[in-house]
């Protein structure tokens, strides 16, 4: 039986996560599967894959951050880890784990080096320096991946455009969703769910996103929109659920522009758990300064929401401009607050943004993104 090893730098169950747990377990009757992830706290992908029987380890130094001592015992983990499983496939998630795993497999003749590119890291919201670094690193290490799996068009763009790596190795796999097997709790109950009936002012249009909290996610600009909002006098709610680093930087925002009864931060619902509220939201936003193709904006669009989001990365290729949803330029909460009054004010938008993205969200099945990725396996 042919062996394939997953490696992700993060534990956390974020979308490239759902990437590797949704292909691990489709692909874990057919091939022997292991699955390697960082330790750095939040919601474990390891916990999921306890539930589903399939082999995983966790590395105690693989993490998100640049730490040089930390990241070289992550690279000797990985040698380590790899001349344990020997594995025939080794599919690398996250720009850290494709640095260091493949490096760690370039003498590993027999092992094909796959890597999924989530998002061009080099563009992300980081120093000049940072982004000429991980620009050099991931130039420097295409050479020993056989194949880049970019998760949009716009990703495939970027690595040309920066040449990072040969056409020949670049293919395109949008990520999927198990359409079938989707379960969102009614209008109601997710609303109570969420905010334990207590938070949510009567009869208010509840705005609504599933996003980390992170830099690249661009949440300072939805709470500076939602500030415009009230300074004209209409009455915006929000739900942000998510975790991560910028959480106290988020509550002071709030504070500062006193939205404690406007703005609720829920960190109690990971992965699909969160998915299933997506119903109690009547407009999803997503307002990221740097992404790959977003599993929250596919679940939106399966839920039937009107999505307003950045017009980055792969979000084009999901969302299109008044068709199922308003493209904004990102880092600009004036026109984002806009867009949100704009269609606030227009059910009929909304009603149509509603039918076509529930029609959008069928050409981004889990079958075609498991058959495509398998297809380069072998």
């Amino acid at each position: 039986m042919k062996k394939i090893l997953y490696l992700i730098t993060q534990s956390d169950l974020g979308g490239a996560q759902k990437n590797v747990l949704d292909l691990a377990t489709a692909l874990s009757p057919k091939y022997d599967i292991s699955v390697a992830a960082g330790n750095d706290g939040g919601y474990k992908l390891n916990e999921q894959l306890d539930k589903r029987n399939i082999r995983n380890y966790q590395l105690k130094n693989l993490a998100r951050f640049i730490n040089p001592r930390r990241d070289w015992l992550a690279y000797r983990e990985i040698k380590k880890l790899l001349r344990q499983v020997q594995p025939d496939i080794l599919h690398l998630h996250s720009s850290k784990a494709g640095v260091l795993g493949s490096l760690a497999a370039r003498r590993l003749p027999k092992t094909k080096v796959i890597y999924t590119v989530h998002g061009a890291v080099f563009t992300a919201a980081f120093s000049f320096f940072s982004r000429r670094l991980f620009l050099w690193l991931e130039k420097w290490t295409a050479r020993y991946k056989d194949k880049i799996i970019c998760v949009s068009q716009n990703d495939k763009n970027l690595w040309l455009k920066y040449r990072v790596a040969p056409a020949e190795k670049l293919v395109v796999i949008h990520n999927g969703i198990d359409l079938n097997n989707l379960s969102f709790l009614p209008r109601e109950e997710a609303k109570t769910k969420l905010t334990n009936g207590q938070w949510l002012m009567a009869n208010g249009a509840l705005l609504g996103t599933i996003a980390n909290f992170y830099p690249e996610k661009g949440l300072i600009y939805l709470i500076e929109a939602v500030n415009i909002l009230k300074a004209k006098n209409q009455k915006p709610q929000l739900i942000i659920i998510g975790y991560g680093e910028q959480r106290v930087i988020l509550e002071n925002l709030i504070k500062k522009y006193n939205l404690q009864e406007n703005i609720l931060l829920n960190s109690g619902l990971p992965g699909a758990l969160a998915a299933q509220h997506l119903k109690a939201f009547d407009i999803f936003i997503l307002p990221s300064i740097k992404e790959g193709l977003p599993y929250a904006i596919l679940e939106a669009m399966a839920a039937g929401l009107p999505i307003i989001a950045s017009n980055i990365g792969g979000i084009p290729e999901l969302v299109e401009n008044d068709f199922n949803g308003y493209l904004v330029p990102p880092a600009k909460p004036e026109i984002l607050a806009q867009k949100i009054a704009e269609l606030l004010a227009n059910p009929a938008q909304q009603e149509k943004f509603n039918q076509n993205s529930l029609a959008k969200a069928k050409n981004f099945s889990l079958e075609k993104m498991i058959a495509a990725t398998e297809g380069i396996y072998f």
